[in-house]
């Protein structure tokens, strides 16, 4: 009897397990659609995202308030692009894809100027309003917090990654250049300052930054050279104006040029009280009667 005991004892054991195990595929059976929907998409495969960095996700929304109350979700809620486009959907007049060729010479502007990894912004031209999102990732911004980290090496594998996708950023050439600077590898550096500059050549920050960095390494003629350029596109900038009349008056070359561009500077910006130290250089040369350097020469 005692045997007997123990073996229907066993026998029960397993009839449990195997109703407890029928009872999680019998559950299957009942589970709601949206549950069965879930663990369906959770096991495909995900689907790889666009790489072609000049696609653009667009809403055209019929009025402005329909569409400032999508921008809002975007922009400031950052409630992703495709969950606001699912629920505007009945009022769109359009959900599409587009490249900025397709759009008006109004919205192309617009367009070119959205930054790498800019959530979305609002468009108000002939087609109405729209909602435009890069299809990139920010690549440039992740770069830039792994910089404040010193994470250096990961940094610069995502520049270099952002400026195959968007090879016209030239806060990314910039920071190229920095990185590169820092790595002591002159021929990058000059070679992503030139880029930047070829991009935004009107750019003072572009040409101030290159300029600095040529005189770093003693390349006077080309540093004066950029500043002078600069001059010419943006004459009421302090930074270029102030850069190169110190670039001038280090090399003792064209005083009286160098004090033009100290009185115009001064006005700009009064505050600075490196106009009153070069000012008193070269009266103080004048004084003593140090001739200035011949043109050309450094």
């Amino acid at each position: 009897m005692r045997k007997g005991g123990w073996a229907v004892k066993i026998i029960a054991t397993l009839v449990v397990l195997l109703v407890l195990a029928g009872c999680a595929n019998i559950r299957a059976l009942f589970l709601p659609e949206e549950e069965k929907k879930l663990a369906l998409e959770t096991k495909r495969p995900q689907m790889k995202k666009s790489e072609d960095p000049y696609f653009f996700r667009v809403l055209t929304l019929p009025d402005y308030d329909t569409a400032k109350e999508a921008y809002d979700k975007t922009a400031i809620l950052g409630i992703p692009f495709r969950k606001v486009a699912r629920e505007f959907k009945d009022k769109a007049t359009a959900i599409r894809k587009a490249q900025p060729s397709e759009f008006s010479v109004g919205v192309r502007a617009e367009v070119q100027d959205l930054k790498p990894g800019a959530t979305s912004r609002i468009i108000e031209s002939e087609e109405g309003f729209s909602i435009l999102q890069k299809t990139t990732s920010a690549h440039f911004e992740r770069a830039l917090k792994l910089m404040e980290k010193k994470n250096d090496e990961a940094a610069l594998r995502l520049i270099r990654r952002d400026l195959e996708i968007n090879p016209g950023n030239v806060d990314a050439w910039l920071a190229l250049a920095k990185m590169m600077d820092e790595a002591g590898d002159l021929e990058e550096t000059l070679a992503a300052y030139e880029k930047a500059r070829e991009l935004d050549p009107e750019n003072p920050v572009v040409s101030n930054r290159y300029a600095r960095y040529l005189v770093s390494q003693y390349r006077y003629e080309e540093a004066e050279k950029v500043l002078k350029a600069a001059e010419e596109l943006s004459p009421e900038d302090a930074g270029v104006l102030l850069n190169l009349a110190s670039l001038l008056v280090y090399l003792n070359k064209e005083p009286d040029f160098a004090s033009r561009l100290i009185e115009r500077g001064s006005r700009i910006d009064p505050g600075r009280a490196a106009w009153y130290r070069l000012s008193g250089v070269i009266r103080k040369r004048r004084e003593l009667g140090i001739a200035p350097k011949s043109k050309g020469v450094n």
